[in-house]
């Protein structure tokens, strides 16, 4: 079985924050718990559980929807490293990988996707942003503002806008040359909704839907999973 990795060795190696010229980094640790405030004891004790730790291994099934123009963003998404696994209607086995992101003090997510024959990865890292919003940092400095919210006893993840930074070069605890460009509300692939939704005795569903304000939705990811110890 082969192994493709589609994702950007800029997560791993990433600077502690998106600091302005010459400004002294510091690293923020995630904590969803501190994000949610109040709204975090309406989640399941499973959830916060799952969310209150930044190393896991959850194992399961999942089927990746896409419509012909999602097949078609998900090539252009090639450009930036291909943050979007390739489209099957049919159920595949699929593991989730997660583990601390010691730059960022966030947390990484490994997602993995058995294809007949191939093996294919997606990574990105959950983090705190420079003012202490959360992000998820994607392929070639793209990042994705997150906001968090409770739906009824399920945990969602919806994207608030995209911008690509350059975090510039460090030297003696500082960074010089750091960058950042919004992107505008148009840009691909749209708005994104995560859902973590618990389904009691030790499972998960998984859903991400992708919705562009032109071209209609996307993309429709669904899941379960188990966590595998």
């Amino acid at each position: 079985m082969t192994t493709h990795a589609f994702f950007d060795p800029f997560g791993a190696f990433a600077a502690e924050d998106a600091a302005p010229n010459r400004a002294r980094s510091v690293r923020r640790n995630l904590s969803y718990r501190d994000l949610l405030g109040d709204a975090w004891p309406r989640l399941p004790a499973a959830t916060r559980a799952r969310f209150e730790r930044h190393d896991a291994l959850y194992t399961g099934t999942m089927t990746l929807g896409a419509t012909a123009a999602g097949r078609w963003v998900a090539r252009l998404c090639k450009l930036v490293g291909s943050p979007l696994p390739p489209a099957s209607s049919q159920p595949l086995a699929a593991t989730v990988r997660v583990a601390t992101d010691h730059a960022t003090g966030g947390s990484r997510w490994t997602r993995c996707y058995d294809f007949p024959g191939r093996r294919v990865s997606v990574a990105s890292v959950k983090a705190l942003d420079a003012d202490g919003a959360l992000v998820e940092r994607l392929s070639c400095g793209l990042r994705m503002r997150l906001t968090l919210d409770v739906r009824g006893e399920a945990l969602c993840f919806d994207s608030a806008g995209y911008y690509v930074e350059y975090e510039g070069v460090a030297w003696s605890g500082r960074r010089y040359g750091a960058w950042r460009l919004e992107l505008p509300s148009w840009f691909l692939p749209g708005r994104t909704c995560v859902t973590h939704d618990d389904l009691g005795g030790g499972r998960f569903r998984f859903t991400m839907t992708i919705r562009h304000a032109l071209l209609g939705e996307l993309f429709h990811h669904d899941g379960v999973f188990h966590s595998v110890e």
